[in-house]
């Protein structure tokens, strides 16, 4: 991983932008910005890893973990919650043991809780892997993650 970050990092040595332009390239080639990399990157740049970190945990699109092959955005804007998003989301970390938030331990889904999806007329809404189901009861989340998996 060292050897492949360093290219990374000498490929943009002279932008002016080059912390933000490596991380986007380490996050390409590894799916996420692993802890190694960060010190690499910090060692090279002669930058402190809390720099890094601070960099680039103000961007929502770097990621510190990997991420499961399907993303499931499950929506709890207040129309959703309102319509039971609440019994969807709870319904799937139990079915699936994990948190919202984060990936499941066979690596198959990242769930990640939303603030709006904008089809609130089909409320409550999720999405996986960009395709949208609305109008779920908390088995229904289930059966559509079970197809996934087929």
């Amino acid at each position: 991983m060292e050897d492949k970050v360093v290219e990374i990092i000498e490929k943009h040595r002279k932008d002016d932008a080059k912390l933000l332009a490596i991380l986007h390239d380490v996050q390409d080639e590894f799916g996420y910005i692993p802890e190694d990399a960060i010190k690499v990157i910090a060692r090279e740049l002669k930058m402190k890893k809390g720099e890094i970190y601070d960099t680039a945990s103000f961007y929502s699109f770097f990621r510190f973990k990997p991420e499961g092959q399907h993303e499931v955005l499950v929506c709890d804007c207040i129309v959703c919650h309102i319509k039971g998003a609440e019994d969807i989301i709870k319904r799937l970390e139990e079915e699936f043991k994990v948190t919202m938030g984060e990936t499941t331990k066979d690596g198959k889904y990242t769930f990640k809780m939303v603030k709006g999806l904008g089809h609130c007329e089909k409320s409550p809404v999720m999405m996986v892997d960009g395709k949208l189901y609305g109008n779920l009861t908390p088995e229904r989340a289930v059966e559509i993650l079970r197809r996934c998996e087929q």
